[in-house]
């Protein structure tokens, strides 16, 4: 292989767009970790729970499952050697609030997407104890870490292609949400990650000529250190044997030095990590590994492996954040498979056309393969399909995609990042804060919001405020409410959307406003909390409508719901506010029989029209569907008016009324509404001619004039 020689000044100018990377990188790291309240990253807290009784009590032993799960600390399986360092940083702290931290969420969404309820705990605004510094030391820690592999990244894909690989590589992991979360936040995949990029970083100098004793320490190192950080650490050992092999193939080593150098590499990890093992089989029966301890916590039992376990991976490797349940946007995922598919295409490229690309394309895809195939083991016996745990080669997966890309674009490879970094830079702005929303105290109600003042015992909510006055299908309902008082049982507040048509329920949610518990809140402080309604997506399409929302608190132990009085103590069985216009875009209006065109002002046309039957029939039903479309969006609420004349111009069947579900105020230009009305016929209805009217008026009986000056449409009809 051909050792990529630069200049003095190129190096430098190299390094410094490396440093401005990594700049970049600890400042969007820590705008994910401000964004994300403590303990709300993947095991965050069992994480921290590790540390803090590893400084009360030493080494963990794996317990049975009851106890774990009913301590917390569920990450006491792992190896210690992230936790024994964060012991060190935190050592100085009490944390004697630490319990009011693991405050559960009852009504949380872990593990799946939802637009409400990300927040696993529950989060007081006041703590007593200086538990958050312990904290934040501990994600500035792994933020350290999350540096230091994107910087041995950039140093790997320098020595074995190039700096302007490295560079697009590092933009690359610098860019990826997940990574990005992670890195800011409490998590073993810090240390194995940034130890499997030290071994990988080594075994390229060892091949491009370092073939020093000292070298062959330091990869044994690395491995013995990433053993210790975490069990998929076991992949770098596979990565020693792949650079003693690679070092044969490319004739550079004999075997005879392959085989003293692994020796040394692997003897070095044993000496570091060999303690640990040793531990365990004493502690579990001869079980050096631990591994039926593990599987007694996480193992998965007789459930068989399942596609969608390997496409979660996928996804969660780009950006599933939170607790595996604030999804990144679907563009995202459209993008990194082609994004990937050709990045795999020109490294294949590259590595058949240039001899000296090839050593390393395939060293890095032997990395890759052997942390998979850990992986892959790993998943056979354990619940594990989460794309962080792929992370020890997301530098490896970084450069590999980014030397096919570099084959492909020249110098312009990083611009295919772009898409993925608009993904990355949004996500502490947008998706994190709405999934994330804290209480505000606030001074005053403001005059745009929709005053209710209504008491539940020691609780008031004061008034609320749409986000949209119209929202799609499968969008959440998004309120501010404006809130006050505590409550000692920490009542949750509930809304349930509406169907106004039908009374059904449509959308519903649990949950804690502004994800505090309501015995922790100030009496005295008015308090604005969004709230996000998930709507239910098993609902067949139908026609817009302004939907209703019930709001109220309900104590969660008990079931009971507060009794609501208005400000001047009247009771009222419910709250019932109205809620914003949804429009399904699934739902087409019916076709007409008979299309028309009467325009109503300036503002309603009546497209078409069905009678469901042509002959009108003594005491039948005579139901009429009329096709409306909003030319603009109408300035009054608006009475249909429909009904039957007899010859005589007298009225022997009539249903007015406002449009079923969405007043006229509410259509916004060019909606599409249709509607269903039935007209009961007397049971003496005599034979003869009869018109049918459709017409529409205002509060002040004002009619819609139509183009001829008349106000009514007339349908002429005939009864036997």
């Amino acid at each position: 292989m051909i050792v990529v020689q630069t200049s003095m000044a190129s190096r430098r100018s190299a390094d410094l767009g490396a440093a401005l990377i990594g700049a970049y990188f600890c400042a969007l790291a820590l705008a994910y970790a401000l964004a994300v309240p403590l303990g709300e990253a993947p095991d965050e807290v069992p994480h921290f729970l590790y540390v803090h009784y590893l400084l009360q009590e030493g080494l963990p032993i794996i317990e049975d499952r009851a106890t774990v799960f009913a301590r917390g600390d569920t990450q006491r399986g792992h190896p210690p050697l992230y936790y024994l360092i964060g012991a060190l940083l935190v050592a100085d702290t009490q944390r004697t609030d630490f319990a009011e931290y693991k405050a559960h969420n009852p009504f949380a969404s872990i593990g799946m997407v939802s637009h409400a309820n990300q927040n696993i705990h529950l989060h007081r605004l006041r703590y007593s104890s200086d538990t958050h510094i312990a904290f934040w030391r501990l994600r500035l820690y792994s933020l350290a870490l999350g540096c230091g592999t994107l910087w041995l990244t950039y140093l790997t894909g320098k020595r074995l292609f190039g700096a302007s690989v490295g560079l697009a590589a590092m933009f690359l992991l610098a860019n990826i949400p997940t990574f990005i979360h992670i890195s800011g936040s409490i998590n073993d995949d810090n240390m194995v990650t940034l130890m499997s990029a030290l071994c990988v970083y080594l075994c390229a100098r060892a091949l491009t000529g370092d073939r020093s004793l000292r070298n062959a320490l330091l990869i044994g190192a690395s491995a013995g250190v990433g053993i210790l950080s975490k069990h998929n650490g076991a992949a770098l050992f596979g990565y020693i044997a792949l650079a003693a092999l690679f070092g044969v193939l490319w004739r550079a080593w004999s075997w005879r030095f392959a085989l003293r150098w692994a020796g040394v590499a692997f003897g070095t990890a044993a000496l570091l990590s060999g303690w640990w093992f040793v531990r365990n089989a004493m502690l579990y029966n001869g079980d050096f590994l631990s591994s039926e301890a593990i599987l007694s916590l996480w193992g998965r039992g007789d459930r068989p492996l399942m596609l969608a376990e390997f496409e979660g991976t996928w996804y969660s490797f780009w950006m599933i954040l939170g607790y595996m349940n604030v999804r990144g946007a679907e563009w995202l995922f459209a993008y990194v498979l082609p994004f990937t598919l050709i990045g795999g295409a020109g490294l294949l490229w590259q590595a058949l056309r240039l001899r000296s690309a090839r050593m390393g394309a395939i060293f890095l895809a032997g990395c890759f393969l052997s942390l998979n195939v850990v992986m892959f083991v790993l998943m056979l016996r354990v619940a594990s399909g989460q794309g962080r745990l792929y992370f020890p080669i997301a530098g490896v997966f970084a450069l590999m995609l980014m030397l096919g890309w570099r084959a492909l674009l020249g110098r312009l490879a990083p611009l295919a990042v772009v898409p993925i970094a608009a993904a990355a830079l949004s996500a502490p702005f947008v998706a994190l804060p709405r999934a994330y929303p804290s209480l505000e105290v606030v001074e005053s109600v403001p005059e745009s919001a929709v005053r209710l003042e209504v008491r539940a015992e020691t609780l008031r909510l004061h008034a609320y405020a749409l986000h949209k006055a119209v929202i799609q299908r499968g969008e959440p309902l998004r309120l501010t409410l404006y809130f006050s008082g505590n409550h000692a049982e920490n009542a949750h507040f509930y809304a349930v959307v509406i169907n106004p048509r039908t009374g059904e329920g449509i959308g519903g949610v649990d949950t804690y406003l502004g994800m505090a518990p309501t015995d922790s809140l100030d009496p005295n402080a008015l308090y604005r909390a969004v709230l996000s309604v998930p709507m239910r997506q098993d609902l067949p399409p139908e026609a817009p409508m302004q939907v209703l929302v019930q709001l109220g608190w309900r104590v969660p132990s008990t079931e009971r719901t507060l009794p609501l009085l208005t400000a001047e103590g009247v009771p009222l069985e419910s709250l019932v506010v109205a809620g914003a216009v949804l429009i399904d875009s699934a739902w087409q209006p019916p076709q007409a029989a008979r299309a028309t065109d009467a325009r109503f002002g300036a503002t309603l046309r009546l497209v078409g029209y069905t009678l469901s039957q042509e002959t009108l029939q003594s005491g039948a039903e005579l139901r009429i569907t009329l096709s409306w479309e909003a030319l603009r969006s109408p300035m009054n609420d608006y009475r249909l008016a429909l009904g039957i004349l007899d010859a005589r111009d007298q009225i022997v069947a009539q249903v007015d009324g406002s449009p079923s579900g969405l007043p006229t105020s509410l259509w916004p230009s060019g909606l599409r509404f249709a509607e269903t009305r039935a007209l009961r016929l007397p049971s003496d209805l005599p034979s003869g001619n009869y018109r049918l009217y459709i017409g529409w008026y205002d509060q002040e009986l004002r009619r819609l004039p139509l183009p001829n000056g008349e106000s009514l449409f007339f349908v002429p009809l005939h009864a036997e």
